[in-house]
């Protein structure tokens, strides 16, 4: 499998890309920016607990899209707080989302939630049964797989993938990809190409479950190598450019 350098775009730290730029702080965490082409923004990305207080909207930041945590109901953002999967958490979510909407709807933003393992959206059933339940809302997915995963899922990696891609890989709005290592008794994500998931396989399931026009979002560290594991069509041009 080839992929199109096209749909490769890169989330930057918000800070740095301002220092970089020589511009005012913006007001988010991250920017998502097509591989090449600096002015062609996919999102804006807010990476505060949306079910605590430090998560604030900016109207103005970049993009008409915002990626965000669905959030938790522990006192760290990683917190493994049981409420959060059950009642509590997905009654909290659902009020943050109801109260946000008319400001999304009036300033043409959508909010794309980013599942995680240890969020109120941490698997697949429970990431579509919340689009079902918000069809026709200014909310989407960002499937981010290896999110998903906890260190007790390692040794059936291969099946928990299979169907978070099957169940959500046709229905994100788009694909952020790394690899996964273990870090003591916890999962770090790092760059494509430095971890434990076999190249071949993950190109695999992509193949078969995400669509072609799917934007891909990479980590920003170590893009040379990660664009060549991913073997991306035009890699040379768009890195050029």
């Amino acid at each position: 499998m080839t992929i199109n350098a096209e749909r490769i775009f890169v989330e930057h730290d918000a800070k740095a890309l301002t220092s970089m730029l020589g511009i005012e702080q913006i007001g988010c965490d991250g920017v998502i920016i097509k591989l090449g082409s600096p002015g062609e923004v996919l999102a804006s990305s807010i990476r505060a607990n949306p079910l605590g207080e430090q998560w604030l909207l900016d109207v103005e930041s970049p993009g008409d899209r915002v990626v965000s945590w669905s959030g938790t109901l522990g006192d760290d953002l990683f917190d493994s707080h049981p409420a959060t999967w059950l009642g509590p958490g997905h009654t909290a979510l659902a009020k943050f989302c109801d109260e946000l909407t008319p400001q999304l709807e009036r300033h043409g933003k959508v909010i794309c939630f980013q599942p995680h393992a240890r969020h109120v959206l941490n698997d697949p059933h429970s990431s579509t049964t919340f689009l079902e339940h918000r069809e026709g809302q200014p909310f989407e997915i960002a499937l981010a797989p290896m999110a998903l995963l906890e260190a007790t899922m390692l040794d059936t990696i291969a099946e928990h993938l299979e169907r978070t891609f099957e169940r959500l890989g046709g229905v994100c709005s788009l694909l952020m990809l790394s690899d996964v290592q273990q870090d003591d008794e916890h999962l770090k994500a790092v760059p494509l190409g430095q971890g434990i998931v076999p190249r071949e396989f993950l190109l695999g399931l992509i193949d078969r479950y995400v669509p072609a026009e799917t934007p891909i979002v990479l980590q920003p560290g170590e893009l040379d190598s990660q664009l060549r594991w991913l073997s991306a069509a035009d890699v040379t041009a768009a890195e050029e450019r």
